[in-house]
């Protein structure tokens, strides 16, 4: 299981860069150096992506500009079929412009 990126793991990043910035001085002034993880609103690309959204409720915008939501069911390389209001949909991966979770509250 992908365990992401951890706040340690920010922050040694973050005073690593920190410290080459301060003496290489690439920035005339002041100037603030942060460092986040991707976030649960990225994009859905690769099959592991997928695979770690599995049974999550998607949003996904196609590439005619209609938008679904729905819970991911199962995916392949050609293919992801969410469970949504109206029935199981099956929706090539090359019509997706844009997939990512929804959070749940």
């Amino acid at each position: 299981m992908d365990s992401g990126v951890t706040i340690d793991v920010c922050q040694s990043i973050s005073r690593e860069f920190a410290d080459i910035l301060d003496i290489e001085d690439p920035f005339p002034g002041r100037f603030r150096l942060e460092v986040t993880s991707p976030g649960l609103d990225r994009p859905l690309m690769t099959n592991e992506d997928f695979g770690r959204a599995c049974n999550r409720r998607l949003k996904v915008v196609l590439v005619t500009g209609q938008t679904l939501l729905g819970r991911l069911q199962n995916w392949t390389e050609e293919r992801i079929e969410l469970d949504t209001a109206k029935g199981c949909e099956e929706i090539a991966r090359e019509d997706i412009a844009k997939a990512t979770i929804e959070v749940e509250f």
